[in-house]
């Protein structure tokens, strides 16, 4: 059961980081484009298709899973399956719609996108249940000739376990949004190309790693209790918190690059970096709750299910 659950972590973990890293790196190529005085924001979409055929191969895998999974020992449920595409489509529009060169002038859409990346979009994938499905709908060739003696490895067990150890993915997780919100660095990030490519997949790494460990689908696969896994959502309440009100409650401009680029919002820097925090701060933390509300539910479906199977348990 072991060697089945890090084999097929490390299956799907390869075809996101695939997907990903091919998604981040072609919608920032054109994200310093930016948008033009007295263009239509609404209008102001990423020309490069390769982001929309990123996210609809993930898209196609799953539904090739589903319709090959003839019998279920757990089935996709309708709610599951929206969860999956609304995930889908929330990553796509952080990264395809104007949202993405809109955060190239705006810092507190920037801070949207980092929300989407990071938290809505992944949770989302990961509560539709996705390993099954998505390895059932990927080809057999691709499984057998290049994913499969990659899983073989016997180094492929210890690196499982060290980035699947819920306090480093935790630490990691925090410290990532800790770090492109530097003002050096998060500026850099806005004045690169490359350095904005990095941010962007390292945001959704770090998301896809922490909710891989607390959505999970099937529970009794898990090593981390469904106690631990609200508790650690907590745990990363307090530093967001602090981060957020920090930048929330700071007069003085932190991140300068946004002053070389035109403001279509019409918000003044400290304004729009005042918002900025104060979305990081509590759309965040609400995240949070809302992700600890899913676990909640998961935890008591899977009490029910057992109690059902001691119920039916033949009394001697």
């Amino acid at each position: 059961m072991q060697e089945v659950k890090i084999n097929s972590f490390f299956k799907l973990t390869a075809l996101f980081l695939g997907i990903g890293f091919w998604v981040t790196r072609t919608a920032t190529a054109e994200a310093h484009g930016g948008i033009e005085p007295g263009q239509n924001l609404l209008l102001a979409w990423n020309s490069n298709p390769l982001p929309s055929l990123g996210i609809f191969l993930a898209a196609y895998l799953y539904i090739n899973g589903l319709n090959r999974w003839n019998h279920p020992s757990h089935p996709v449920s309708k709610w599951q399956r929206i969860s999956f595409f609304s995930g889908l489509t929330i990553i796509f529009l952080a990264l395809q719609s104007p949202i993405d060169p809109l955060a190239e002038h705006q810092f507190s859409i920037h801070q949207v996108q980092h929300l989407l990346l990071r938290m809505l979009g992944p949770l989302l994938v990961l509560s539709g249940a996705p390993l099954t499905p998505m390895l059932r709908g990927t080809p057999l060739w691709v499984l057998q000739g290049i994913i499969k003696p990659i899983v073989r490895a016997s180094i492929s067990h210890k690196v499982y376990g060290f980035i699947t150890n819920p306090v480093l993915t935790t630490i990691v997780f925090i410290a990532t949004i800790y770090l492109w919100q530097v003002p050096e660095a998060h500026d850099m990030a806005v004045r690169s190309d490359l350095i904005h490519s990095g941010m962007h997949m390292t945001m959704l790494l770090s998301g896809f790693l922490f909710w891989w460990l607390v959505i999970d689908p099937k529970p009794h696969r898990s090593r981390l209790h469904f106690g631990l896994r609200i508790l650690y959502l907590g745990l990363i309440v307090i530093p967001n918190t602090i981060l957020g009100a920090a930048i929330t409650f700071n007069s003085n401009l932190l991140y300068e690059a946004y002053q070389e680029f035109p403001q279509p919002l019409g918000l003044s820097p400290i304004i729009d970096q005042q918002l900025g925090g104060l979305i990081l701060w509590v759309f965040g933390d609400m995240m949070s709750i809302l992700a600890a509300g899913i676990v909640m539910i998961l935890w008591y479906k899977k009490e029910q299910e057992q109690e059902q199977e001691q119920d039916n348990i033949p009394v001697a």
